[in-house]
């Protein structure tokens, strides 16, 4: 059987020929009105208040934990760990000479290096899709989250990704090597089940169904050929029939019927009280 896996950058950007480009990146999406909304209704989420101590764990480039601080006036504690040092070292360089009492560190998820019960908030965005054993890194979470304290977590379930305008033949093969990807390319779907099995209390869900119909648009098209070219490397289709589904999507959407859709789970939760 042909193995389609095939690890996502994100799981090791400082191995990359251009790890940079993984910074732009992240950029481009986090710009969004999507992705603002989101991390807004993460903030809503957290509770956060003045005096608290949040993490963000899988940081990026540390906007987030800069946001954070401002909304909170400064008052509190407010750290970003990521495992690639390109990363921190950007955090780093982003929050110099601002005086925003940001701390950036390199850290693996699945192994935190703080004590138990240090934070209040934890905030976790498109990290667990990339881990080997997104428990751990959730249990580690939970470890060094305060009793009472909060955890958000966003993530994708890339097995629900539909893509409606081409040969479905063609289509089933591309998402299924899209969602083997990345090493846990459902975790979205998986949340309430983690969150359950480690005790948390106070859980709410909400599913955030994503649908674009502009192929055209730069977003939407540089994600449907990232469907496209690797699967062409790894002789799950042929370079004929990626070009000929691409063809066939773009006439759809003249047609008006192009659409290309994804489930976000965002989910909210607190650690047990003492």
């Amino acid at each position: 059987m042909q193995k389609l896996y095939n690890q996502s950058g994100y799981s090791g950007v400082d191995n990359s020929s251009n790890p940079t480009k993984y910074i732009s990146r992240l950029d481009k999406v986090g710009e969004s009105a999507l992705w603002q909304g989101i991390k807004a209704e993460m903030l809503s989420l957290l509770k956060v208040e003045p005096g608290n101590s949040i993490i963000d764990v899988g940081c990026g480039t540390g906007d987030d934990v800069r946001a954070i601080a401002k909304v909170m006036e400064f008052k509190g504690r407010f750290v970003g760990v990521d495992k690639s040092s390109t990363m921190i070292e950007e955090a780093k360089q982003r929050s110099a000479g601002s005086k925003l009492p940001a701390e950036f560190y390199i850290c693996d998820a699945e192994n935190l290096e703080f004590p138990d019960n240090s934070f209040d908030c934890c905030r976790v965005e498109r990290v667990l899709q990339h881990l080997d054993n997104p428990q751990k890194a959730l249990a580690e979470i939970l470890r060094i989250t305060k009793p009472g304290g909060r955890i958000v977590v966003v993530e994708p379930d890339y097995g629900s990704v539909k893509i409606q305008g081409s040969s479905q033949q063609v289509t089933c093969k591309l998402l299924e090597r899209r969602c083997n990807h990345f090493r846990n390319g459902r975790i979205g779907m998986h949340l309430m089940l983690l969150y359950k099995r480690l005790g948390l209390v106070k859980i709410a869900m909400r599913v955030i169904q994503v649908t674009n119909t502009n192929i055209d648009a730069q977003h939407e098209n540089f994600l449907v050929r990232k469907y496209i070219e690797p699967a062409v490397e790894m002789g799950v289709i042929s370079a004929q029939e990626g070009h000929r589904w691409l063809e066939d999507l773009k006439k759809a959407e003249e047609r008006g019927d192009y659409q290309h859709s994804i489930s976000l789970f965002l989910i909210g939760g607190c650690k047990l009280q003492n």
